[in-house]
């Protein structure tokens, strides 16, 4: 019962963070030479399907659609098989999910301080040397390819400004 009051709460979470999302697509200034597809068309198709995934999300829980014990057992009989059975606890870790928030809530504030590349290498490892201490070399690779040769394909393939910061030295 409780589980299914939670996902409840979790699912009218989900719409309200949607319509918020899509609120603010809609917000976004078009620019003065019209184009057939504006900045704000990609962020209002996200929204759009933020919102319809939610709302199904939503009808499911509302409806009563839990898991069966049976489907409950097959899902914990596959976490066991690929090591992951204490990740198919029944409670949420706050701890957990408060350092992350923590993580993103300080990228958001060190994105134009420090541009792209230097803070998202740093979210990234944050995140993963918190959740896993034993790849952090694998962890860094990725970390390094996702930051800095996104950043890099971005600005010269792309023509996509990203805030550099002090990268700007190297051309970025």
């Amino acid at each position: 019962m409780r589980q299914n009051r939670e996902e409840r709460i979790a699912s009218l979470v989900l719409i309200a963070g949607s319509v918020a999302y899509l609120v603010g697509a809609f917000l976004i200034p078009m620019p003065s030479l019209k184009q057939q597809l504006g900045p704000d068309a990609f962020p209002k198709a996200i929204g759009l399907g933020l919102l319809l995934l939610s709302c199904v999300y939503a009808f499911q829980v509302f409806k009563g659609r839990a898991l069966d014990q049976a489907k409950a057992k097959e899902i914990e009989k596959r976490a066991a098989i690929i090591g992951a059975e204490e990740k198919v606890e029944g409670y949420a870790d706050l701890k957990t999910m408060g350092f992350m928030l923590g993580v993103m809530v300080l990228y958001a504030f060190l994105f134009e301080h420090l541009g792209y590349a230097i803070s998202t290498f740093l979210a990234f490892m944050a995140g993963c040397l918190y959740l896993d201490h034993r790849h952090w070399v694998r962890d860094a690779i990725i970390a390094i390819i996702a930051s800095f040769v996104l950043q890099y394909v971005f600005s010269v393939f792309l023509r996509v400004k990203l805030p550099a910061g002090p990268l700007s030295v190297l051309g970025f």
